[in-house]
Order: C-alpha cells, then sequence, then structure tokens
C-alpha cells in the first residue's frame, strides 16, 4: 500500500461526498524500464482501472498523466481534471 500513494490517492471530498481519485504518475504503463515487476503493474494497472471507472471526479497531476488516462483506461477526457 505505500507504494501505491506515489501513484494515486482516493478520498471523499466532505463538501460534496464524491469519491474523488488523484492520479500523480503513470510511469509504471509507459516505462518498461521501471522498478515494479511485471505481477506489480499488473496488479496496480487492474486495481486502478476499476477505481477510475468507480468514481465521481477524477484529478490528473499533469496533461500527461491525464493524456495517459484517456489513453491506457478509456476515460472520457470531460471526467478529467487537471490540478493547477
Amino acid at each position: 500500500m505505500g507504494q501505491d500513494t506515489k501513484i494515486m490517492r482516493r478520498y471523499i471530498d466532505p463538501s460534496t461526498g464524491e469519491t474523488v481519485v488523484e492520479v500523480r504518475d503513470l510511469s509504471f504503463l509507459r516505462d518498461p524500464s521501471h522498478p515494479y515487476g511485471w505481477l506489480r503493474r499488473h496488479w496496480l494497472h487492474h486495481r486502478l482501472k476499476w477505481i477510475l471507472r468507480h468514481s465521481d471526479r477524477i484529478l490528473a497531476a499533469d496533461e500527461q498523466t491525464a493524456f495517459d488516462i484517456h489513453r491506457f483506461y478509456f476515460i472520457p477526457s470531460e471526467r478529467i481534471a487537471v490540478r493547477p
């Protein structure tokens, strides 16, 4: 669980009650030389896929992360906001 906090953070917004997911880094999907092994990348991919599909709001750390969420998980761009 400790390594997952570097990749994403999931919480419930106290003002609206919506489930929010902040995605910080998806380099484990793009970079084959990433230190995670195949099994860890596979597990992270499927866990993040489920979380993204069942969240109300998605926040990306930057434009590249937003593009990767759309590209790898087929989430509509309208559901993804980039943090300032």
